[in-house]
């Protein structure tokens, strides 16, 4: 039976910003004489609000930065590389599945407002299906320190759903009638802790970094997918 709404992660999801993300942090590693961006930190900071993210990378990097100075270098270099973000394989086409089949869908992502709309800003076609159901990290209804693997954000998403819902005098979608798209271990946790189901999507080169626990590997309401291309949202 297909889920009566889908809720989508962005990055390393739907688009392929993650090869972008290692492409600038190598940049400001070589200029301090670093070493290459380890998978094994990326991992843990894949699905973390940007601030968050910026912490675990300083800690382990050790730059004598601070976070304000960090995220500006990061801003500089990506403003020009997010032009080159492309929707990864699958995903168009899972969107347009669940237009065909008339599924409500919300983007939840811990992307920042002006990251968000560097990334997607050439990708106007692919972002209106959403019809601004959109929550991201910086979002003011999304309290400090509530980011995944908090289930906050997808309760906002839904949240938005079911108001346009109300309006037409349709009935609200329950969180368990939610499918989840996800491709960190943080928005797998976030999404089964909101009691959503979840599409799990790893890339493969920070898969082996991803431990899940005995319980998570055994959660039959998670599944795991290579790709978004695999997913045929009628025989869920």
């Amino acid at each position: 039976m297909p889920p009566k709404a889908c809720l989508f992660d962005m990055d390393g999801l739907l688009l392929d910003t993650e090869t972008i993300y290692t492409k600038s942090t190598n940049i400001i590693l070589e200029r301090y004489q670093k070493g290459s961006f380890p998978m094994e930190i990326k991992a843990q900071m894949m699905g973390r609000p940007s601030r968050e993210a910026c912490q675990i990378f300083l800690k382990w990097s050790q730059l004598d930065i601070s976070s304000d100075q960090y995220i500006q270098m990061q801003r500089e270099l990506q403003s020009e590389l997010w032009k080159q973000t492309r929707p990864l394989p699958g995903a168009l086409e899972l969107l347009h599945q669940c237009k065909l089949l008339d599924i409500p869908i919300a983007l939840a992502t811990s992307s920042d407002t002006h990251n968000f709309v560097k990334k997607t800003a050439h990708l106007g076609e692919m972002f209106q299906l959403f019809e601004n159901n959109i929550v991201t990290g910086d979002d003011d209804r999304l309290l400090p320190g509530r980011g995944k693997p908090n289930p906050d954000i997808w309760f906002i998403a839904l949240k938005i759903i079911n108001e346009k819902r109300r309006v037409k005098g349709q009935p609200e979608i329950e969180a368990k009638d939610c499918l989840v798209f996800e491709d960190s271990i943080l928005g797998l946790e976030s999404g089964r802790a909101a009691d959503m189901r979840v599409i799990w999507v790893p890339d493969p080169s920070i898969l082996p970094f991803f431990s899940l626990s005995p319980e998570q590997a055994a959660d039959k309401g998670v599944i795991k997918c290579s790709s978004l291309r695999e997913i045929d949202l009628r025989k869920l």
